[in-house]
């Protein structure tokens, strides 16, 4: 019996329903394989992948008008809390998907937007909008070793919603040290999520205080954000109202 399961996905619709039977009990299950140290990385992360890839042409319609999701608009409010007038701002969006965050942070008035995602079909919905200039696409498990990317110096920040710390096989904290690599001195890394992916026992938050110990970069006080997703009934983490965000800064030395 296979710890996803994902039998039917393929043949589904590509709708609300099917979502709702196949995609939150993936994620859940990967958190819960995670909490009982019985995770394969590689196994949680290509269940989650056939997710993002069946669902690429409806994701956007699913989680805003069927969850509620309203990660991409907080990430877009902070992030022009962080930049201000600064429009010529250089960002890279990790996990950036169709390019829901994408598309909220160029209505704040910042156009130079690159993409990281590891679904080609997310991507290329996303590259039909015109959202970033460049999309750079994951070619496995987005651990740090796979952002490989000849950019260094080159962000003034790095945006990511709804991606962090989702599952194990989710980027976590084995990618700062790669993201600050390619992010110029004086800039940030920004992420927001959900609050219960932060509180898990795979995040490995030691590394971040290695990471300060050796002056890469300074975490700065996490901020709490109401209403990340609006429909409680997918997970009631939060006593029957929706579940806080959390927005993480980094800024980069």
């Amino acid at each position: 019996m296979p710890r996803f399961n994902l039998q039917g996905l393929e043949e589904s619709a590509a709708d609300s329903a099917s979502w709702t039977r196949f995609a939150h009990p993936t994620f859940a299950e990967g958190r819960n394989q995670a909490r009982s140290g019985n995770c394969n990385l590689q196994e949680d992360f290509v269940a989650q992948q056939k997710v993002y890839d069946h669902f690429a042409d409806v994701y956007d319609l699913i989680a805003v008008e069927n969850d509620g999701y309203m990660g991409p608009k907080i990430l877009a409010n902070e992030t022009a809390i962080l930049l201000g007038n600064n429009t010529i701002a250089k960002i890279l969006d990790v996990g950036s998907g169709t390019g829901l965050s994408g598309d909220e942070i160029l209505k704040k008035g910042y156009s130079c937007i690159d993409a990281f995602d590891s679904s080609k079909p997310s991507c290329e919905v996303a590259q039909k909008k015109g959202v970033y200039d460049r999309i750079f696409l994951s070619k496995g498990c987005p651990k740090g070793s796979e952002l490989q990317l000849n950019l260094d110096n080159t962000y003034d920040l790095i945006v990511s919603a709804g991606t962090f710390w989702v599952t194990p096989s989710y980027p976590g904290v084995d990618m700062f040290e790669e993201m600050a690599r390619i992010v110029k001195p004086g800039g940030q890394i920004l992420i927001v999520v959900n609050q219960e992916y932060v509180q898990g026992e795979w995040q490995n938050w030691d590394k971040l205080k290695d990471l300060e110990k050796r002056g890469v970069l300074k975490v700065r006080e996490v901020k709490v954000v109401p209403n990340y997703r609006m429909n409680v009934s997918i997970s009631n983490t939060n006593n029957g109202n929706p579940p806080n965000a959390v927005a993480m800064i980094y800024d980069i030395l």
